[in-house]
């Protein structure tokens, strides 16, 4: 596929779907600012140029992507005090995120047959985010259905792309629970403000929505990705696995792995006001997708420290989670390592078709004493 006809209104294919850094890297040498007339959407894959416009206030974050209520009031109250509680995870935080990997992994025994992202991708963190927000757990598995539904919409629409029925679903649920859910530690801060400030249901059942989908889909895909690699299943030969052949994870190769493999391929925002770059004016109302995944993976430019990491964003939208996801992701792999030489994947790993998002959805394995992954 040619640079020029990525993100068309065509479906990205299969290949494309496996592994897109190939098509994305042909893109960033041939059309590192490509505009797509028929979204209007202006594709950025520079890293210089996204690092500038996630910082850049004339940009927008688009509709959805965030917690609706934007009010400096929300924001230095609520959202304030959520970036320092996720920033610094309590003991009763790391402590239910230790138990609820355990919980996941302790079934992982040899002669069993699984399959990795249903087992701990995704139950992982939605069971963590379950824990946090009241949630009972006969309802975690629709909603996990109507999260993904939600990420799915994230992103670009082509010909026959399925149809998702979350965006009114999900909010409604959260509407309901934020009357009725249990006192969590989580929810009892977010009521203390809201009584404190008094701030309306509406943002409050909003922020308990934005949190469940982000805290679940998202480090649910990178889960997954983590896993394809180091289990041989994903087509990305970007760097060597061995060294995480010893445990613990290192700080820096979880770093690494975070870098290469996050599932949100583009930041989506919207143009406020006229933007000039050297070869390109986006105009008010264009839609822009910054493509971190190739600024992830730009070279070191001075060969002595790695390339900061812009899975989580940057700057004033930076992910209000991205601590919590870290903690559940390392706890997992410190768990899950001494296990995976026992691991022999059964089946080609599936991968979702996007243009804007890379995630293993099946990763089928065979557990015995001996086995190795290829």
């Amino acid at each position: 596929m040619s640079a020029a006809a990525l993100f068309g209104m065509e479906p990205p294919g299969a290949d494309y779907a496996a592994n897109p850094y190939p098509a994305l890297a042909r893109l960033k040498e041939e059309a590192p600012r490509l505009h797509v007339p028929a979204r209007d959407t202006w594709v950025i894959s520079g890293r210089d140029d996204i690092v500038a416009l996630l910082l850049d206030a004339r940009l927008a974050i688009a509709k959805g992507s965030s917690i609706a209520d934007q009010s400096a009031g929300f924001r230095s109250t609520v959202t304030s005090r959520l970036r320092s509680v996720f920033a610094h995870p309590s003991d009763e935080i790391r402590e239910a995120v230790a138990a609820v990997v355990e919980r996941c992994v302790a079934p992982l025994a040899p002669g069993c047959a699984v399959d990795l992202v249903p087992a701990l991708a995704q139950a992982v963190p939605g069971q963590v985010m379950a824990d946090l927000l009241g949630i009972p757990p006969a309802d975690l598995p629709a909603l996990q259905r109507l999260g993904q539904d939600v990420l799915l919409s994230y992103d670009l629409d082509w010909a026959g792309r399925p149809a998702t029925v979350a965006a009114a679903m999900l909010p409604a649920y959260f509407v309901n629970h934020w009357r009725h859910a249990p006192d969590t530690p989580l929810l009892r801060l977010l009521r203390d403000l809201q009584s404190a400030h008094g701030l309306p249901d509406e943002s409050l059942s909003d922020t308990c929505s934005k949190l469940f989908v982000a805290g679940t889909t998202t480090t649910a895909g990178c889960i997954a990705n983590i896993l394809a690699r180091l289990l041989g299943g994903s087509a990305d030969t970007a760097f060597d696995t061995a060294p995480l052949r010893g445990v613990p994870v290192t700080p820096e190769m979880l770093d690494r792995l975070l870098r290469f493999d996050t599932p949100v391929l583009a930041l989506k925002r919207v143009v406020r006001s006229e933007i000039a770059l050297e070869d390109a004016t986006l105009a008010p109302g264009q839609k822009v997708a910054l493509l971190v995944a190739c600024a992830n993976r730009a070279p070191d430019p001075d060969g002595q420290r790695p390339v900061q990491s812009l899975t989580f964003g940057l700057g004033h939208y930076h992910c209000l989670g991205a601590v919590i996801a870290r903690l559940e992701i390392s706890t997992l792999l410190d768990r899950l390592l001494p296990l995976l030489p026992q691991m022999r994947i059964t089946a080609p790993v599936a991968w979702r078709e996007a243009w804007l998002l890379h995630e293993a959805r099946s990763i089928r394995v065979a557990i015995g004493e001996g086995t190795h992954a290829d």
